[in-house]
């Protein structure tokens, strides 16, 4: 018993046999890009570990990756919807116009899938300048001259950082409301706000 046979076709006609060899080569093409995108992250990052190198791969060749993706689910999606739309005892023309249409709406809903996986990416980097003005709380005491610790609010996230006071000659205690005036080498300069404020 052949494969053909299996999924139900005994004499496939041409058109048959392209609908069956897009599904099948478009799933295996499809697989093998979501196993080397999960494979290569994990070996990047072993290689990163290992050689203590920065192999990262850029945005845009994500994309590239994922348009290939794109491709290979819609040449899968004709395959599949034009087969059965066949054996649907459609027309021809109608399997070829429903693959079409299959697999134009795969690839728009993988566009769509990876822009929202973009979307919900960070850089990871903190423009620390943005904690100027910002007001937030001593979190370990800052002694006169010396630095502490205070959580203030940067790029949209609770961050603890290191402060010196404005004023050198100041002892600013845990727990007391500051606000941040300054940014000198990443340590914050910050002031005690008072109780009008």
């Amino acid at each position: 018993m052949g494969i053909m046979e299996i999924i139900g076709i005994s004499a496939p006609s041409s058109l048959e046999l392209i609908f069956i060899s897009c599904a099948v080569f478009g799933a295996a093409f499809f697989l093998l890009m979501l196993v080397l995108m999960l494979v290569g992250g994990l070996v990047g990052g072993a290689i990163d570990t290992a050689f203590d190198a920065d192999l990262s791969l850029d945005t845009d060749l994500s994309f590239e990756m994922f348009s290939l993706q794109g491709i290979s689910a819609a040449i899968m999606m004709f395959g599949l919807v034009g087969m059965y739309t066949i054996k649907s005892n459609q027309p021809d023309v109608l399997a070829v116009f429903a693959g079409g249409i299959a697999a134009v709406a795969s690839m728009y809903a993988m566009k769509v899938m990876m822009q929202s996986i973009y979307d919900l990416q960070t850089d990871g980097t903190m423009q620390i300048t943005e904690a100027i003005g910002e007001r937030g709380q001593v979190y370990s005491r800052v002694k006169p001259g010396e630095t502490g610790e205070v959580q203030v609010t940067v790029s949209g996230g609770m961050k603890t950082l290191q402060a010196r006071g404005k004023d050198k000659s100041a002892l600013i205690p845990t727990g007391t409301f500051i606000r941040v005036v300054d940014v000198i080498n990443s340590i914050l300069i910050i002031e005690e706000l008072q109780e009008e404020e």
